[in-house]
């Protein structure tokens, strides 16, 4: 008797801790950014997934975004979903593709439908569960599953700076939240930095009095310098006279008079006779060929590597620009590859980029194609820091753009954005 009261309690305190589980994923807040994956069941491959969920007077809507890379470019769709909370189930559902860059002509009429569950572990918010795809007369239905977890930072994002440059990010209730904060958090600090310069008037008035406090004394000091200079002067003017004029007299004419200058002539002649038909040929082919040919191309080679007109003309207003650290990175390797992807709309974004100060891709135009370049790090003994820096912002602003970096076999992918102001920064740090 006493064993079943306790399996009966231990039966009802379990069902309502999982009732009040379930209550609080269908009350949670589900607006913000969602990332993760798509697997697809016909393909078996995992495509890059994200959904924005916005919400605005109880009622639900967003963007969904897909992307991958194929052979160094970068493939991408944009759609705008509708939401529903239905059943306890987070329903996305297709309305219409906004953007794109597929390499054929998406199919017409096809539209993508997910039934996901929320859950919250670890303080973890999750959605996942099947997707398909409705069946047409050219194109039978897909299936797959979908996995995406909450993202505080939206930053990071493949969706957001689409939507930006379409300017249709203001359009989600989280993005504008987030400026609400940051415009908030500027006032505060423009309040704090005025009373700065109050404090350091009182502090000029204090100077003029010590100043005239050491002029006074130096007057006094130097006066009897002056005075005892003279006196040494006409001591030492007297004796030099009578030794200087009589030397330099009687030696020098005796120097002159000695026959030696008439015996050198002769000794030249016989030395200049042997010396055409043995030396003069031989210094005449060799010097040139050894020491100007080599030399010339050497010096010539080393400039034109070295110099480059566009490192000259990029990063200028570098330091008048306030950079922000978005990603630290533990790398392993003696050299790193760094790949660049126009992270939105292709629209003329430039970037430069500065290592430890230094450009070392100057005015590099972003697009869908990958651009890369490998930095060494087996000589630095610093930490590296790598400078975004906005050449143009395209015509479509903000610049945004992906890094992807490959440390060996492991990868990397930082989304970095800026604009005539701010710059993005990623530290990479050596593994100990």
């Amino acid at each position: 008797m006493q064993y079943r009261k306790c399996l009966i309690i231990f039966c009802c305190v379990f069902l309502s801790t999982a009732q009040l589980f379930a209550q609080s994923a269908s009350d949670a807040d589900i607006t913000g950014l969602w990332k993760g994956t798509m697997y697809n069941d016909t393909t078996k491959q995992f495509l890059k997934y994200e959904i924005a969920i916005s919400e605005n007077k109880g009622k639900f809507s967003g963007y969904s975004h897909t992307y991958f890379i194929l052979e160094d470019k970068e493939y991408h769709g944009v759609k705008k979903v509708r939401i529903k909370k239905k059943d306890g189930k987070i329903i996305v559902e297709d309305l219409d593709l906004i953007a794109n860059n597929y390499p054929v002509p998406p199919a017409k009429g096809v539209r993508q439908l997910d039934v996901l569950t929320l859950e919250i572990k670890d303080g973890i918010m999750t959605l996942s569960g099947p997707f398909s795809t409705n069946r047409t007369r050219q194109y039978s239905s897909l299936t797959g599953t979908i996995n995406v977890q909450r993202k505080d930072d939206f930053r990071q994002s493949a969706l957001v700076p689409h939507l930006e440059e379409l300017q249709l990010a203001n359009n989600l209730s989280f993005v504008q939240e987030e400026k609400i904060k940051e415009e908030k958090a500027i006032v505060k600090t423009e309040k704090i930095t005025e009373p700065v310069v109050v404090k350091t008037a009182p502090v000029v008035k204090e100077k003029p009095a010590e100043e005239k406090a050491v002029k006074e004394p130096e007057i006094v000091k130097t006066a009897p310098v002056v005075k005892e200079k003279p006196v040494e002067e006409k001591i030492i003017k007297k004796p030099e006279p009578a030794p200087v004029k009589k030397q330099p007299v009687t030696e020098q004419p005796v120097a002159k008079t000695i026959p030696v200058v008439k015996e050198k002539p002769a000794e030249e002649k016989i030395i200049k006779k042997p010396e055409p038909a043995i030396a003069k040929p031989q210094t005449i082919t060799e010097q040139p060929v050894v020491k100007t040919v080599p030399v010339v191309k050497e010096s010539e080679t080393t400039v034109v590597k070295t110099v480059d007109p566009l490192i000259k003309k990029s990063a200028i207003d570098a330091d008048k620009r306030t950079v922000e650290t978005i990603q630290s990175v533990y790398y392993k390797s003696d050299s790193l590859v760094l790949t660049l992807y126009d992270n939105g709309e292709v629209d003329g974004d430039t970037v430069s980029v500065l290592m430890n100060g230094k450009v070392v891709m100057p005015m590099v135009g972003l697009s869908t194609n990958a651009v890369r370049k490998t930095i060494y790090t087996k000589d630095v003994a610093e930490d590296i820091q790598l400078v975004m820096y906005a050449e143009t912002l395209g015509s479509l602003p903000p610049n945004t753009g992906l890094l992807i970096v490959y440390d060996g076999t492991d990868r990397y992918e930082i989304r970095f954005s800026g604009d005539m102001k701010k710059s993005s920064a990623i530290m990479f740090k050596r593994k100990e």
